[in-house]
C-alpha cells in the first residue's frame, strides 16, 4: 500500500501591535504538534524559551477590546506543566495539552491561530494559513521561508516598553543610552544579537534542521557544521552541556562569527608562544636536571629571564625560580598544559610534544589545543570556554572584560555564590584562572603586581579559536 504523502502548511506569523512589522513565513508539516510549533516559533523569532506561552483559536485581545464573542468558545492549548500548575483565566475553557493536537487539526477551519508568549509582556502572534500542499521530496518538516526583524527583547515591558527602548538606543546622547544598551546586552544573553533588524534567517533555518531533521551524531549540533571539529572538542562538549535555548544561541553565534573555521596558524602565533618555545627548547630531548629542592638551575632561570626580555622588569637577581615569579609561572603553566612533566628530579618534554622542539609553529598548535583541555572543575571549564569564545570573537579584550564576562556567563547559566548571591567579578576571575594563567606567559596579561591589562592581539584570538576545536 502506498505511503500517504505528507502535507505541508505555509504559515505567516506576525507579532501584533509593532510597527514596522516583525513577521515570519514558515513551512511546517501538518502532522507536527502544537508543542512542535511552539519550538519553531521560539527559534524563528529568537525568543529565549524563558516564559509561559499559550495557543488559542480565538483572538486574545477581543474581550479587552470590547468585541463580543459569537459562536462557540475558543479552544486553547498549553504545555503539560502549565496545565498541571495553573488555570487559564478568562473565557477560555477546557484547555488542552498542546502535545496532543497537530497543527493540521488546530488549523482545520483555516485559522487563524494565536500564540501568546510571556503572559506578562503578552507578545501576541497571529498565525495565518497561507497555503496547504503536498510535501516535495526531501522537504524538511519545518523551515523558515522569509521574515524581517528579530523579536523584541525579553522582559522589556511589552509593546510600550519595547518602543521606548528602541527610541533610547537610537539616541546616543540620551542620558539613559549607556544603561539601556547594557541592559539589552544582558537581556539577549551571551550570544544573542542586539540588532533589532537582525532576523538571522540562516541561523534559524539551521536550528530547525537540527530540531526536526534526521538527528545529529552529537548533542552539541556543531559537528555537522564544522566537519573537522571533533566530537570531544571543548566547544562541542560545552555546547552539549548547555540547556537547549542557550545551546541554540551559541550555535547561531558560532555560525555568524565563523569561529569554527579551520585556518593555518599565522607566523605571529609562533612569535607570541616564544616563552613556551624557549622552555621546551631549553629542556630539549635530553631533559633538564633540577636542583635538590626541585627548582630549575639558577643559570637556566637567568638565561630565560634575559632571553625573553623579562630581566629588566624584575627586581632581584632573577636566578632563583622560587623567587622569580615569571619563570615559576611559565613552568607551572607548561606543566598544566601537559607540555612538560617532572620525572625523577628532571624536567622532560612529554612525548607528543617532542616533535615541536625547535618548531614554534607546531608548538603553537599544542599550546592552543591544550588551553581548554587542562584539568578543571565543571564551573571552571564552563567559564574558560565561554571566555575563549569571547576572546576569539573580539567581544572581550582586557582582563577586566574577561572577569566581568565570566561572572555574567555563569549567572546567565544559573550559577550562584555559595551564599546564594549573584556571581561577582572576583569569582569570575577565580574560575577563569586556568585559562588566564596559561595565556599570561604569552603576553596576554601580565602576572602579579606587574600585570598590565593590555588588549588581546590577533595572535591571542587565533590561539583562542584553536583552543575551541
Amino acid at each position: 500500500m502506498p505511503t500517504p504523502r505528507r502535507r505541508m502548511l505555509r504559515l505567516r506569523v506576525t507579532i501584533q501591535g509593532i510597527e514596522p512589522e516583525i513577521w515570519r513565513t514558515v513551512d511546517v508539516d501538518e502532522s507536527l504538534s502544537l508543542a512542535d510549533l511552539h519550538r519553531v516559533l521560539q527559534e524563528v523569532f529568537a525568543w529565549r524559551s524563558s516564559h509561559l506561552h499559550r495557543f488559542s483559536d480565538g483572538d486574545p485581545w477581543a474581550r479587552e477590546n470590547g468585541i463580543p464573542r459569537i459562536g462557540r468558545r475558543p479552544r486553547a492549548w498549553t504545555d503539560a506543566w502549565s496545565l498541571a500548575e495553573s488555570d487559564i483565566e478568562g473565557e477560555v475553557e477546557g484547555e488542552e495539552d498542546e502535545a496532543d493536537t497537530t497543527i493540521g487539526d488546530a488549523m482545520r477551519d483555516g485559522g487563524p491561530l494565536w500564540y501568546v508568549y510571556d503572559l506578562g509582556d503578552d507578545w501576541v502572534h497571529r498565525i495565518e494559513l497561507i497555503d496547504r500542499d503536498n510535501a516535495r521530496p526531501g522537504e524538511p518538516r519545518a523551515s523558515l521561508v522569509i521574515g524581517e526583524r528579530r523579536a523584541p527583547f525579553e522582559d522589556c515591558g511589552g509593546i510600550t516598553g519595547y518602543s521606548e527602548t528602541l527610541e533610547i538606543l537610537a539616541q546616543p546622547a540620551h542620558p539613559d543610552h549607556a544603561s539601556t544598551a547594557r541592559w539589552v546586552r544582558s537581556a539577549v544573553g551571551p550570544w544573542g544579537s542586539t540588532d533589532p533588524d537582525d532576523a538571522d534567517l540562516d541561523g534559524a533555518n539551521a536550528e530547525l534542521g537540527i530540531l526536526f531533521g534526521d538527528g545529529v551524531d552529537d548533542l552539541s549540533g556543531l559537528v555537522s557544521d564544522a566537519p573537522k571539529l571533533a566530537a570531544d572538542a571543548p566547544v562541542a562538549t560545552f555546547a552539549a552541556w548547555l540547556w537547549p535555548g542557550s545551546r541554540s544561541e551559541l550555535r547561531r553565534h558560532l555560525r555568524r562569527t565563523d569561529l569554527l573555521t579551520s585556518e593555518p596558524l599565522p607566523d605571529v602565533v609562533a612569535e607570541i608562544i616564544r616563552p613556551y618555545a624557549w622552555l621546551i627548547d631549553r629542556i630539549g630531548a635530553d631533559g633538564l636536571t633540577l636542583t635538590k629542592a626541585g627548582w630549575m638551575p639558577p643559570a637556566a632561570v637567568l638565561e630565560g629571564m634575559t632571553e625573553l626580555g623579562w630581566r629588566d622588569e624584575w627586581i632581584g637577581e632573577a636566578n632563583r625560580e622560587d623567587l622569580t615569579i615569571p619563570m615559576r609561572h611559565l613552568r607551572e603553566a607548561a606543566e598544566r598544559l601537559r607540555l612538560i612533566r617532572k620525572v625523577k628530579g628532571r624536567l622532560e618534554v612529554v612525548a607528543r610534544v617532542r616533535p615541536a622542539i625547535g618548531n614554534p609553529a607546531l608548538l603553537g598548535e599544542h599550546v592552543g589545543r591544550m588551553l581548554l583541555r587542562q584539568r578543571m572543575t565543571d564551573v571552571e571549564r564552563a567559564a574558560c570556554v565561554s571566555v575563549a569564545i569571547a576572546l576569539a570573537d573580539g567581544s572581550v579584550s582586557t582582563r577586566d572584560d574577561a572577569e566581568e564576562h565570566a561572572a555574567w556567563i555563569l549567572s546567565d547559566l544559573g550559577y550562584v555564590q555559595a551564599d546564594g548571591g549573584m556571581v561577582d567579578r572576583r569569582s569570575g576571575a577565580a574560575v577563569i584562572a586556568p585559562l588566564t594563567t596559561a595565556l599570561q606567559p604569552v603576553g596576554l596579561w601580565r602576572w602579579g603586581y606587574r600585570r598590565r591589562d593590555v588588549a588581546a592581539s590577533d595572535a591571542h584570538r587565533v590561539l583562542a579559536r584553536l583552543a575551541l576545536r
